[in-house]
């Protein structure tokens, strides 16, 4: 979009190594059902074929080339598990459109914190965790230090909620109303919420009451409102987000992956929506980049 810098805040970078590092990590019975599972129509053993002799400067290459089609200034990518090293190198070839959201393998581990404490010195800008499929509830007390951490480095945390194309995940772990506690015990952490809440939506405008330091992210297809009461038009996710959380809090994604490219049909039918809602410029520039930059901390 002319005259707007946009940063896309939730991208993935998935290559060889990360899958074999996710499978390798997970207990006998669930390896050999990853194997069997389909990966957006394609098995594992498929998927990582594809990914096999890729380079992370093959990987940086395509998607410059992606942004530039685009018009994205900058993207910020997470790992597929525990990938902070190759992600820091990853960032580290472009760090002005390249960042990184770190992860960890157990955020309620000894060792977690120790981990978190080392991403500003490997050029990464944030912190991803996801508790459906690593089955934890963000109020439990053994990630406080891992807050702590991301209070002191100036981290913000992004969640991802709801459901989920995981091969594996579970629901029980899937609203964001345990994060209430955590949001109002860490006030200088600023915690996100991925794809509005994906189908928890209703949770996540109750988190914006009495908060500053939550936002929400737009990313992915948002398809959570097939299953939602009324399957509401996205334009009205917008409007009601906007409504509680105001333009300052809510950041533009694609959730775009190596498989498929970029997805230029979600930066399209997004800013049509804003489009559509007239917002301010100023507003629109925030959601499309500034508040990204600013959660981010990025130059």
């Amino acid at each position: 979009m002319k005259g707007v810098a946009i940063v896309d805040s939730h991208l993935h970078l998935i290559t060889a190594s990360m899958l074999r590092r996710g499978r390798e990590r997970m207990p006998a019975y669930r390896q050999k059902a990853v194997e069997s599972a389909r990966m957006r129509g394609k098995t594992y053993e498929e998927r990582l074929a594809e990914l096999e002799g890729l380079s992370l400067e093959d990987h940086a290459r395509s998607w410059l080339v992606e942004f530039d089609k685009a018009g994205v200034d900058t993207g910020a990518f997470s790992a597929v598990g525990e990938g902070n090293d190759e992600l820091s190198r990853f960032v580290a070839i472009n760090p002005r459109r390249f960042a990184g959201w770190g992860s960890l393998v157990d955020p309620r581990d000894s060792n977690a914190a120790r981990t978190v404490a080392q991403f500003r010195t490997l050029g990464l800008s944030g912190l991803k965790l996801y508790p459906p499929i690593q089955r934890f509830y963000p109020n439990d007390r053994a990630l406080y230090p891992v807050y702590e951490v991301a209070a002191e480095q100036q981290l913000p945390v992004l969640f991802h909620f709801g459901i989920t194309v995981g091969s594996f995940y579970d629901l029980t772990f899937a609203s964001p109303l345990p994060l209430s506690a955590p949001v109002k015990e860490f006030p200088e952490v600023t915690f996100l919420i991925a794809h509005f809440g994906a189908g928890f939506f209703r949770e996540t405008l109750f988190l914006a009451y009495h908060t500053e330091n939550v936002c929400v992210d737009t990313s992915g297809t948002n398809n959570w409102r097939e299953y939602y009461p009324g399957g509401p038009p996205l334009e009205q996710i917008f409007r009601d987000a906007l409504r509680a959380f105001g333009p300052k809090r809510i950041l533009f994604g694609t959730d775009s992956t190596v498989w498929g490219g970029y997805r230029h049909h979600i930066l399209k039918e997004q800013v049509e929506i804003l489009d559509r809602l007239e917002l301010p410029p100023q507003d629109r520039a925030a959601i499309l980049g500034d508040n990204a930059r600013r959660v981010l901390r990025l130059q």
